[in-house]
């Protein structure tokens, strides 16, 4: 009996060891294959101040395209090969802002994360007050860095406004230029994007990266000067594709796991 026992407490020892040794091999081999990625951080920063709302009639209009823009562009970050034999794979996330940021949603992987994004983007109602443009970059930065990929240099900021208002206002978070020069600083891309018409293009210049990250990108469209927002979305997206990525080179024979749940 007391055999019996003993020989039946072993195997259920052993089994139990067995499983624990197989989780752990799946967990390996599956942080392998997430090391296969080539990962992109893409993070939307959206003007919804009262220059923007109240432009054009009816009100709130230029903000229902800047929604839809954003929305389109977020259905075009899918997953693709990439020339260093890896996946490139999309992180995004979102904030909109005025004389306060709202943040809609921070970094989600792609597509899983697709149709929660879209629909945050969809609710967002504008705020209509001041314009704090510099603190609503500084925020997005803050998103790239905290979550994300560890390569600082996949990250990307789409920084969508009118870049109003040029004068007599408070920019309470160190101005437009120092923002811009931050990003910068921690290699981070930034994406401008006009909200036309009227758009003040001197100040989105001073956002962009530098002029080819500016160049005539727009995110609306009105009847009486209908501009192709589609293309906007296809270069940006180009550009991002054609530029090198960087990853950590692996030795022969290692394996290097990211702590970052997003690699």
């Amino acid at each position: 009996m007391k055999l019996a026992n003993f020989l039946f407490t072993f195997l259920l020892q052993v089994c139990f060891l067995w499983s624990g040794a197989l989780a752990q091999q799946t967990e390996i081999v599956n942080r392998i294959e997430t090391f296969q990625d080539c990962p992109v951080d893409l993070f939307f920063v959206l003007d919804t101040s009262e220059s923007v709302a109240l432009r054009v009639k009816p009100f709130g209009e230029l903000v229902a395209q800047v929604k839809t823009f954003t929305n389109q562009f977020i259905d075009k970050l899918t997953d693709r090969y990439y020339r260093c034999d890896r996946n490139l794979v999309w992180n995004a996330g979102a904030l909109h802002y005025s004389d306060e940021v709202v943040l809609i949603k921070g970094l989600d992987r792609m597509p899983a994360g697709r149709d929660d994004l879209k629909s945050r983007v969809s609710a967002v109602d504008y705020i209509g007050k001041g314009t704090y443009t510099d603190c609503a970059i500084k925020r997005g930065i803050e998103e790239l860095l905290i979550r994300g990929s560890h390569q600082k240099e996949n990250k990307y900021l789409i920084v969508v406004t009118d870049g109003h208002p040029l004068e007599g206002y408070k920019e309470p978070c160190g101005g437009l230029e120092d923002a811009a020069n931050e990003a910068k600083h921690l290699g981070i891309k930034v994406f401008s994007i006009a909200i036309s018409p009227d758009h003040l293009e001197p100040r989105l210049s001073v956002i962009a990266t530098d002029n080819n990250y500016r160049r005539n990108f727009t995110a609306t469209s009105l009847v009486q000067s209908p501009v192709d927002t589609e293309s906007t979305i296809e270069t940006i997206i180009d550009m991002i594709v054609s530029i090198p990525l960087l990853f950590p080179a692996i030795a022969p024979g290692k394996h290097h796991f990211p702590s970052s749940p997003f690699y």
